[in-house]
């Protein structure tokens, strides 16, 4: 009976995570056509083709494959956009450290496509190394992007901006790292039983680490995306505004994408 009670929390909570994915998807994919911003429609790519790949997987009963190919598109546009909004530079060359994650996150794609395609997936040992490129995967991906919004918090301290994008930033360093670790709880697994399995106690923690991990991600995001009106206002109660220049966030976005470049530039 507890098994039973625990799975449906789980379920509620996944459903939380696909929601609040589509919310910020639909949210990013409006404004940035609305600003013209090409890097947030990239996110909004990511952020609504997770959830289609799981939902199809899921719901309509698709195959692995199918979520795969949506997860790919989603990390690939997640490391896009990290390197469009913070590194933006004229004149990288194959050999800048930016180009190198999006191609070692593109291999690591296909290869995790590949896995699901041969037959022998199901086999142990292909398990555990679809799982250990998985979580590598995982890892590059969203702490390339959790390291860049640390990064940029750390340089708007400097700038007369609102705290409450200051917090965004913040918000999107903490959330990206602690989904990194995602796909650790993959290990535990029980090979060849159903993920979430009510009736496996094992399948079902790793379910529910899972699902909490994912829902704490899309919370974070959501309130960083979509911060409501009484927060901000909250968040910037002893915010005074100075004469000089304040920024607007995609003035920030250009900011910081210069005085990232210049450091990389100083180190290379």
């Amino acid at each position: 009976m507890l098994n039973i009670i625990l799975f449906n929390i789980f379920i509620i909570l996944f459903i939380l995570f696909i929601v609040m994915l589509l919310l910020i998807g639909v949210f990013l994919l409006v404004r940035g056509i609305q600003t013209k911003m090409n890097n947030i429609i990239i996110a909004a790519i990511g952020f609504i083709g997770l959830p289609i790949g799981f939902i199809g997987y899921f719901v309509f009963n698709l195959s692995g494959l199918f979520q795969e190919i949506f997860v790919f598109i989603a990390y690939i546009s997640t490391v896009v956009f990290t390197n469009s909004t913070f590194y933006k530079r004229k004149k990288r060359g194959l050999n800048h450290y930016t180009n190198w994650i999006l191609i070692i996150t593109i291999i690591l794609g296909v290869i995790q496509i590949i896995l699901f395609v041969i037959p022998i997936f199901l086999g142990i040992k292909v398990y555990y190394l679809r799982v250990a490129l998985d979580t590598l995967y995982t890892f590059i991906t969203f702490n390339w992007l959790a390291w860049a919004a640390f990064q940029s918090y750390k340089r708007l301290k400097e700038y007369n901006v609102e705290p409450w994008i200051k917090v965004r930033y913040k918000l999107l360093g903490i959330f990206s790292f602690i989904i990194s670790f995602n796909n650790i709880p993959e290990f535990f697994q029980p090979v060849g039983t159903a993920w979430g399995d009510s009736d496996n106690i094992v399948s079902l923690v790793v379910f529910g680490i899972s699902a909490i991990l994912a829902v704490s991600f899309s919370i974070g995001f959501f309130v960083a995306w979509i911060m409501p009106n009484w927060l901000k206002r909250k968040i910037n109660k002893n915010y005074t505004p100075s004469e000089d220049k304040e920024y607007s966030e995609e003035e920030l976005m250009q900011l910081i994408r210069e005085q990232m470049d210049e450091e990389s530039s100083s180190n290379n």
